[in-house]
């Protein structure tokens, strides 16, 4: 008996979309000018893992959707509204990193973030999201000596290093 391979269109466009941008954070890390440090755990090492994690979920997924196995046997249910406000807070973030710097732009991806989940809480989620990124901001800077953009705009208003 021959088994007909079941095709599951959304799984699919949701496995390549994943594996799309795994593939796409591993080639900026890789193109990205290193340090020039010889260590073993370097700034490079959290983008290739979260590069590589999504490249397998994304592998897993398209795989999934050929064989039939999905997790939703009616089909994939996927809420385009949340997808549509993550990736928008995550572009939103690319964007404004070099401007703005790291304590904005990630305030405002978490933000995005918590309007995906349905949270309507908007001073309290901004809140959490500056304390969070504040945060990771002084730990990296001054804690393991990385540098996160400050951005242009606070460098001009404050007078940067130049």
């Amino acid at each position: 008996m021959i088994r007909g391979i079941t095709f599951r269109l959304s799984e699919s466009i949701v496995g390549a979309f994943v594996l799309a941008i795994g593939l796409f954070i591993g080639l900026e890390t890789y193109e990205t000018a290193s340090t020039g440090t010889r260590t073993v755990v370097g700034p490079e090492l959290f983008p290739y893992l979260i590069a590589f994690g999504l490249i397998a979920v994304g592998v897993s997924l398209l795989r999934e959707s050929v064989s039939g196995h999905v997790a939703h046997e009616t089909g994939f249910e996927l809420d385009w509204r949340a997808v549509a406000l993550i990736s928008g807070g995550l572009i939103l973030q690319m964007l404004l990193l070099e401007r703005l710097g790291w304590i904005v732009a990630t305030t405002l991806m978490f933000f995005a973030a918590t309007l995906a989940f349905s949270e309507r809480r908007v001073v309290i989620s901004i809140l959490i999201g500056l304390i969070l990124s504040g945060a990771a901001f002084v730990i990296f800077n001054y804690g393991l000596g990385l540098d996160l953009p400050i951005g242009t705009a606070f460098e001009a208003l404050f007078g940067g290093d130049d």
